[in-house]
């Protein structure tokens, strides 16, 4: 029983599903692409490589600036059901951009989010941030043929290599294809896909260029190193006729945390919006006689081009404070694009879906408005939060009640009709929220699993910080009481830090917070990620990062990557309504270096009286 408990641990480390699967005619799945060659166009760096710690690794191809595809055997047990998109059930990181993987080209991210096809063996993983710099694969449309050659890649074991370093790629030729599968065999006659391959690639290149066409599945691995199978062949997934499917589930999600606009939420501090979906987050701002005007960002705050450049759109109309008190904005539909939301004076909330055209006036916002709650006067209701509390890509809303409880409204991402936005159960999610015990409640995903969590300041100045479990089945879940209540900070008391800004200035994909100062310095407090002890989440050093940023100086400060590099930028509007650009170079490790390059004027005239709100 030792020998078989040791051969059995020895495949999970080697692969997680390094076992033959039933009714699996090409053997067992995919895990180097041996026999290749190591690969060294730039062109191919959308390969990745998909661990799941101790248990293994496998291969896989960004598809979309947030999402790589791989097998779904390859994902480790438990695993949730194929029609639920689900966390994954083992830590998960994904190397992208990095053909070889002993340099530091590309990313290495956190996976937070599986959505599963429903009847083939593919996987999309979500990843904590959009990947810049490295382009997704295209998605091929044409099927393969019988005798085409196609090229696969992978990371997986090699002839002569155990865990090699570099992507490794290999011709293959075109054998028998079928309505979901193709097989393939080495068009040099050596072994075609080996264990850490699966989930990899095969691409058809055209014009130079490759396109995806089919994912590493199942193979003989004869020629693999320590195997001694002779059969050769592999059997891959299609994916040529599903680039609907693919793109229908990966949007990205840099709006779905969302943000709150109203008279209980922190003066001066606006969060702003991704309204055209490019991850690169946009102005909207309410002019003084209640018209909405959106400026796109270019992604340019080098001071050479406009951050915002002209024509700028008019929106919406009737926005004025008195008509709608309050506005929450976020990615409601899981589309990647920022909605809105506004709370009538009489506590209706109406919504407008984002269509992401700023081509021309009033296109924004072109669909009808739909009705989607009642009762959520500010008197009833003092906040309304925005957030994903459950990680599925869609921002629910978190209302603190008058009586201090918390309940939570999710989203099912459907505004195409009146009541439909918040149609399942309410949850109430906590108690003691009051305002007076509470007067700052931030959030952020501050450990990174893809989920908003709360950080509470309590009236003496203490930060605690509530973890989402993303359990929204009952009352009491999604804060559960083993994860609660563990105190992040001390000494935050509205005197002392008069306003918190909660983002991740570093691009790690954590949410970090900078807090301004009553002498007007900023001060950055970066995340580890550990929410699960007391005074782990913001361990230190605590370096400042700003001067002359008081209320006085600076009374509106802009939050947001309007650069699109995965690192938050700020812009701070003086008291003649010049507006300035500080770009993050992600850089904590000393005082000063966060917004070390100098600063560009982003626009002009953005004084309170002339545009009283931002979004």
């Amino acid at each position: 029983m030792d020998q078989q408990i040791r051969r059995r641990r020895r495949a999970l480390v080697i692969g997680v599903a390094a076992a033959l699967t039933a009714g699996a005619v090409a053997g067992a799945p995919a895990r180097a692409v041996s026999g290749g060659s190591p690969v060294t166009d730039s062109a191919y760096a959308f390969a990745a490589k998909v661990s799941f710690g101790e248990l293994g690794a496998c291969s896989g191809a960004l598809v979309a600036p947030q999402w790589v595809l791989t097998a779904h055997s390859c994902l480790p047990p438990g695993a949730g059901p194929r029609s639920t998109a689900s966390a994954p059930a083992w830590p998960t990181t994904v190397t992208v951009g990095r053909l070889d993987l002993t340099t530091n080209d590309g990313r290495v991210q956190r996976a937070n989010l599986v959505v599963s096809h429903p009847d083939r063996n593919l996987a999309l993983l979500r990843l904590t941030l959009p990947v810049v710099g490295v382009t997704p694969v295209a998605l091929a449309t044409g099927a393969p043929v019988p005798g085409e050659t196609l090229q696969a890649l992978g990371f997986g074991r090699t002839a002569t290599e155990w865990v090699p370093d570099k992507l490794h790629g290999v011709p293959v030729t075109v054998g028998t294809v079928s309505a979901t599968s193709v097989a393939i065999s080495n068009g040099q006659g050596g072994p075609t896909t080996c264990k850490g391959d699966a989930g990899g690639p095969a691409v058809r290149v055209v014009n130079g260029s490759p396109e995806l066409v089919a994912v590493h599945a199942t193979s003989w691995q004869g020629g693999c190193l320590a195997e001694t199978e002779t059969r050769r062949d592999a059997t891959e997934t299609r994916t040529d006729d599903l680039a609907g499917w693919i793109r229908q589930n990966t949007p990205n999600n840099c709006s779905a945390g969302g943000a709150s606009h109203g008279p209980a939420d922190q003066a001066g501090v606006v969060i702003l919006g991704d309204w055209t979906g490019d991850c690169r987050t946009d102005g909207l701002a309410q002019l003084a006689d209640g018209r909405l005007r959106a400026y796109a960002s270019s992604g340019d705050l080098s001071g050479t081009a406009p951050l915002f450049p002209s024509p700028y759109r008019y929106v919406g109309t009737n926005w004025g404070g008195a008509n709608r008190p309050r506005a929450l904005t976020g990615d409601f539909t899981g589309d990647g694009r920022a909605d809105i939301i506004a709370q009538s004076g009489d506590g209706t909330l109406t919504a407008w879906e984002s269509t992401g055209d700023l081509s021309a006036d009033y296109r924004l916002f072109a669909g009808a408005s739909a009705i989607v709650g009642t009762g959520f006067s500010i008197g009833s209701i003092p906040r309304l939060i925005p957030g994903d509390f459950n990680g599925d890509g869609r921002t629910d809303l978190l209302g603190q009640l008058s009586n201090g409880t918390l309940r939570v409204w999710t989203s099912t991402g459907d505004l195409s009709a009146d009541s439909r936005l918040f149609a399942g159960a309410t949850r109430d999610v906590g108690t003691g929220f009051t305002t007076t015990e509470v007067p700052r409640i931030l959030t952020g995903d501050f450990n990174g699993d893809g989920r908003t969590d709360l950080i509470a300041q309590h009236a003496d100045g203490t930060m605690k910080g509530y973890p989402s479990s993303g359990n929204l089945s009952m009352d009491m879940r999604l804060f559960p009481t083993t994860l609660v209540a563990k105190v992040v900070g001390t000494g935050w008391r509205s005197s002392s830090i008069p306003r918190i800004l909660p983002a991740d200035f570093d691009g790690d994909g954590t949410t970090d917070l900078v807090a301004q100062l009553a002498d007007g310095r900023l001060r950055a407090y970066r995340s580890s990620g550990a929410m699960t002890g007391e005074g782990l989440l913001f361990s230190g050093p605590y370096p400042y990062v700003g001067t002359n940023w008081g209320t006085t100086n600076r009374p509106r400060i802009l939050v947001g990557d309007v650069t699109g590099d995965g690192r938050t930028d700020l812009i701070g509007q003086d008291s003649a309504g010049v507006m300035l650009g500080f770009q993050s170079t992600g850089d904590l490790s000393a005082d000063f270096k966060l917004y070390a390059t100098s600063t560009s004027a982003v626009g002009s005239g953005w004084t309170p009286s002339s545009i009283p709100r931002v979004f």
